[in-house]
C-alpha cells in the first residue's frame, strides 16, 4: 500500500481515474475489487459557460478538489473486469453549484459501465430538498480502448471517457435554478483512467 500511496503522491495532475485493485476469483473473467484511487474530470468550456450564464459558482465538496477547470474525486470502492472494462466505481466528495440563494449539491458519484450505456449517478440535493440518487451524466468509453486491459509494471490507462449531461441531470439543474440553460447531452468533459494494480496482475 505504501508504494501505491507514493505513486499517487508523485503522479502528474492529469485528467485521471486512479484505481487501486487486487484480484479475486471469478467465473468467466478476472475481476478486481477497487480499494482506492482518484477520478479527475476536466470540465468543458460549454458546461462552464452555462454555469457562468446563470451566475453560479462551482465549489468542491471535501475531500474533492477543484483547480480551475479540473475537479478530483477520491475513489472509495467498487470492482472492475480487466477483460471487459465493466464494473462500478464509487467516489467520495462532489461539487456544489451556488447562484445567490439557490444551491445544488452533487456528491457520491458512481460510474457504472455494466450495461450497454455507461452512466454516472450522484446523490442530489437541490435547494435543501433531497432528490435522491439520479443519473446525472451519460458516459462513453473511448473507441480506441483495447481489451483486455493489460497492466504494465503494475498500472495501465483507461483513457478518453466522454461525459455528457443526462436528461435527468439537466432537468434537476434547470428546475433548481429556474432556468432552461442546461440541455440534454451537454458536453461536460473528458476523463482518463490511470489504474494501479498489483505487480502480479501483469500478463493476465
Amino acid at each position: 500500500m505504501n508504494g501505491l500511496l507514493k505513486k499517487l503522491t508523485f503522479a502528474a495532475p492529469i485528467v485521471a481515474v486512479v484505481l487501486t485493485l487486487t484480484p479475486i476469483a471469478a467465473q468467466a473473467q478476472e475481476i478486481f475489487p477497487i480499494e482506492g484511487g482518484r477520478t479527475t474530470v476536466t470540465l468543458s468550456k460549454a458546461f462552464l459557460a452555462d454555469v457562468t450564464a446563470i451566475k453560479a459558482t462551482p465549489t468542491s465538496i471535501v475531500p474533492s478538489q477543484l483547480y480551475n477547470n479540473q475537479i478530483f474525486f477520491p475513489i472509495t470502492s467498487g470492482a472492475i473486469s480487466l477483460d471487459t472494462a465493466t464494473g462500478q466505481i464509487l467516489h467520495s466528495g462532489g461539487i456544489t453549484l451556488t447562484a445567490g440563494t439557490k444551491v445544488v449539491r452533487l456528491d457520491s458519484f458512481i460510474l457504472n459501465t455494466l450495461g450497454e450505456q455507461p452512466y454516472v449517478t450522484a446523490l442530489v440535493v437541490a435547494n435543501g430538498r433531497f432528490l435522491g440518487r439520479i443519473n446525472v451524466f451519460d458516459a462513453e468509453l473511448s473507441s480506441d480502448l483495447k481489451l483486455p486491459l493489460v497492466p504494465e509494471d503494475g498500472d495501465f490507462f483507461l483513457s478518453g471517457t466522454k461525459l455528457t449531461l443526462d436528461p435527468a441531470g439537466a432537468a434537476a439543474l434547470n428546475d433548481a435554478f429556474g432556468v432552461k440553460t442546461f440541455e440534454d447531452n451537454l458536453y461536460i468533459g473528458y476523463a482518463l483512467s490511470l489504474v494501479f494494480v498489483p505487480l502480479n496482475a501483469d500478463g493476465i
